[in-house]
This record gives C-alpha cells, sequence and structure tokens, in this order.
C-alpha cells in the first residue's frame, strides 16, 4: 500500500481515536500480528500523509473568517496539529487587525479632507 503521493485527495474518515487504537494494538498486541514493523511504517505513512493535508487546509485561510474543515481528523491529529493551526490563526487575526486599522485610518483622512461619502450608489440616486 502506497501512501505517499495521496495529498490531492480529501482525507478519508477514520475512527476519531485511529491513532490511539493502533497505537494500542501495536504496544500489546505486536506479536499477534504478521508483520508489525511494516504496519508500524505504514502508520507513520499515514500520519504523515494526513498532517501534511491538515496542513496544506490550513494554508489556504485568507483571514476573512472561512476556517478550516477538519473532516476526518482524528483526536490526535487534531492535537498535535493544535499549536500549528493556533499561530496561523493568531497570524491572521493581526492581519485582519491591522486591515481594519488601515481602513479607519483611511476613512479618518478622507474625513479630515472633506471627502465624506463611501461612494454607495444609494446616496447618489436622490
Amino acid at each position: 500500500m502506497e501512501l505517499h503521493g495521496r495529498l490531492e485527495g480529501p482525507t478519508e474518515a477514520l475512527p476519531y481515536h485511529w491513532l490511539e487504537f493502533s497505537q494500542m494494538l501495536l504496544d500489546s498486541a505486536a506479536d499477534d500480528l504478521v508483520e508489525p514493523d511494516r504496519v508500524r511504517q505504514l502508520m507513520r505513512d499515514l500520519r504523515e500523509v494526513r498532517a501534511a493535508k491538515m496542513r496544506k487546509g490550513v494554508e489556504v485561510l485568507t483571514g476573512d473568517g472561512d476556517g478550516v474543515r477538519l473532516d476526518g481528523v482524528g483526536a490526535m491529529e487534531i492535537g498535535e496539529g493544535r499549536g500549528f493551526i493556533s499561530g496561523v490563526v493568531d497570524g491572521l487575526r493581526k492581519l485582519g487587525a491591522s486591515r481594519e486599522q488601515a481602513r479607519k485610518e483611511r476613512e479618518d483622512e478622507e474625513r479630515e479632507n472633506g471627502y465624506s461619502g463611501g461612494g454607495d450608489e444609494d446616496d447618489m440616486q436622490d
């Protein structure tokens, strides 16, 4: 089963605690599995691909409040990605606040220079 190169498809829904369950099985019943080392490698590959998809989903944020869809993401994956996602969201908040501050300053400057309207069509129809 080859997992690399599948970054474009949707993140498949797995049980919410898939990673925890798989780790518990590998820790306590590895002797009962045919190729436990191969299973561990596949789990690492799967985890890397899913983490990359989650990071890629965060990259498309624009700061307009769209949010991030985390469909099919497990508990452990959310926990691991929380720091990264929080950093991105904080950065977007700062950008949004900066943009809002720039808009207010522009409006204040326009008022000081005698420009009173926002150019709305409703104002021009009277």
